[in-house]
């Protein structure tokens, strides 16, 4: 008889775990999706690959520039047209030619700094459970987005440990 006192109330229970179940898998949690930005001027000329491949390549740059100021020096100590004539077309050639250089030199910069800084946001959203992360600059498409989203910083420095070798 005490069993069948019982039966009602195991009922009761089974049905509520039943309904517990049910909503669990019918209506699985939903997923916070998180995002935020990163300013990719100050990711740029803080990420210390930038720094480094700047100081490798600018020495050519400043190299180019003193052949160009002796050139100058040179012209303004002529008095024969014919030599000021060359003189001109030599600075002109070889200020195209730094300008050139100076172009090349960047885009490549550019380029290197960019392919890694990518990698490493992917890296940085793939270990913080970040679905998406825009990039501004104040001139573009994203005007104001609230501090709180704000993963510079963060960004800064995991690129940074992950360029030094830091796994921090």
């Amino acid at each position: 008889m005490k069993k069948l006192t019982f039966l009602p109330i195991i009922n009761l229970i089974l049905l509520i775990v039943g309904l517990i179940s049910m909503f669990v898998f019918l209506f699985p949690k939903e997923e916070v999706k998180q995002y935020g930005y990163v300013d990719n001027l100050a990711l740029f000329s803080q990420f210390n690959m930038t720094e480094d491949l700047q100081k490798m390549k600018l020495p050519a740059l400043n190299q180019q520039q003193k052949k160009i100021d002796s050139l100058y020096q040179l012209l303004q100590r002529q008095n024969n047209p014919k030599a000021i004539q060359e003189f001109k077309q030599k600075v002109y050639l070889e200020n195209t030619n730094l300008q050139r250089l100076t172009t090349e030199v960047k885009e490549q910069i550019n380029r290197q700094v960019w392919e890694r800084l990518n990698s490493y946001l992917e890296e940085f959203g793939t270990e913080k459970e970040v679905h998406l992360i825009f990039g501004i600059q104040g001139n573009g498409n994203i005007m104001y987005a609230d501090k709180t989203y704000d993963f510079t910083e963060e960004v800064i420095q995991f690129a940074n440990n992950k360029y030094e070798g830091s796994n921090q």
